[in-house]
């Protein structure tokens, strides 16, 4: 078969698509793929051979006039660039994940083919809203997303590397050392620095402690100072290549709420405490993070300098409370359903014989 997978933008919309990709791979089909062009995406077909074709485009929503005009400029010229794609693709089934670069072919697809798409998150992208209504099957990551058309969902979790689902089913190794993981993202979180500042700055913190920060790109030598200062067993990272290991190794993860991170976490069997982040659009990291705390898997706790005291607080309670951990890290491999990708890969097939 000829599959076409459409996704662009960032990680949290490619990493699902070529999770289900790779399912799909060497099993006699031949896949090619849309985005857009000098992107994380078509560096990944590259070391994939997948086929690459890219669009142009440009988000719609928090644009002025002149944005959204552009926008839309972009979005006719996609359609017309999809169209001619298509044709040349002669796709049998298209997979879509989200992102604005998604919805011209996408769309257009739909009318080519069945249309398979994917939701990350507990709050629908504006894309996968009007995908949703052309799709064969939604798989949704949290159930519930999508209220209308309901008989055509699939509540399936979020596509994870296998290495990383595998975690969760290996025994952790007994140490003296309180291994806490901080995740600021690929780009850095300013604000989640400056409350771990303020917290090695303030307290003296146990020499059990040593933590991994994933620091992202930001200038991070005044973070490096502090923790330098405070005596703590630490290392900074800009990026964490292997996050299997890290996952493996730590007891505790501190982090921001996207979709992707937190099926992570709860892959691996970890407990957390989230700190959404306050301007996410439709406030979705909240209701991600509310999500994992309602079925005892997390802790949420706002993300705003004035709650560093309490963050210090409950990393000192969750130290000595073996058993809270143990029980937030088991409810946190109940959250999602499992082998999420082979499930898509499944109902995909399955669908077609119908």
């Amino acid at each position: 078969m000829n599959i076409l997978f459409i996704a662009g933008g960032t990680g949290g919309h490619v990493y699902p698509a070529l999770s289900i990709a790779q399912e799909f791979k060497g099993k006699d089909n031949n896949i090619a793929w849309i985005g857009k062009a000098d992107s994380l995406e078509e560096r990944v077909c590259s070391k994939e051979g997948f086929v690459f074709y890219s669009v142009k485009g440009t988000g719609f929503l928090g644009k002025g006039v002149l944005g959204k005009i552009v926008a839309l400029y972009f979005f006719v010229a996609a359609l017309l660039r999809s169209f001619f794609l298509l044709i040349k693709i002669k796709p049998d089934l298209i997979v879509s994940t989200g992102g604005y670069i998604s919805l011209a072919p996408s769309l257009l697809g739909s009318l080519f083919c069945p249309l398979f798409i994917h939701e990350q998150n507990s709050v629908a992208g504006l894309t996968n809203k009007i995908l949703h209504r052309f799709s064969k099957i939604t798989f949704e990551a949290f159930p519930d997303t999508f209220l209308n058309f309901k008989s055509k969902t699939s509540f399936v979790g979020n596509p994870v590397r296998k290495e990383i689902f595998s975690i969760s089913t290996k025994k952790q190794e007994k140490t003296s050392t309180f291994n806490i993981l901080i995740l600021g993202g690929s780009q850095g979180s300013k604000q989640i620095n400056d409350i771990i500042k303020i917290i090695l700055t303030n307290h003296d913190l146990p020499s059990s402690w040593n933590i991994v920060h994933q620091a992202g790109t930001l200038d991070n030598s005044r973070l490096k100072e502090v923790y330098e200062k405070s005596g703590v067993n630490f290392e900074i990272r800009e990026f964490i290549e292997n996050m299997a290991e890290v996952y493996q190794q730590s007891q505790l993860i501190i982090s921001r709420s996207g979709a992707m991170t937190i099926s992570e976490i709860c892959s691996a069997g970890k407990p957390s405490v989230l700190l959404p982040l306050p301007w996410a659009s439709d406030n979705h990291q909240y209701i991600n993070a509310k999500y994992l705390k309602d079925q005892g898997a997390a802790e949420i706790i706002e993300s705003d300098i004035s709650n560093s005291e309490k963050l210090f607080k409950l990393l000192i309670e969750l130290e000595k409370d073996d058993n809270k951990r143990e029980s937030m890290g088991h409810s946190a491999t109940l959250v999602f359903p499992p082998n999420t990708s082979e499930s898509i890969y499944k109902a995909i097939n399955e669908s077609l014989k119908i």
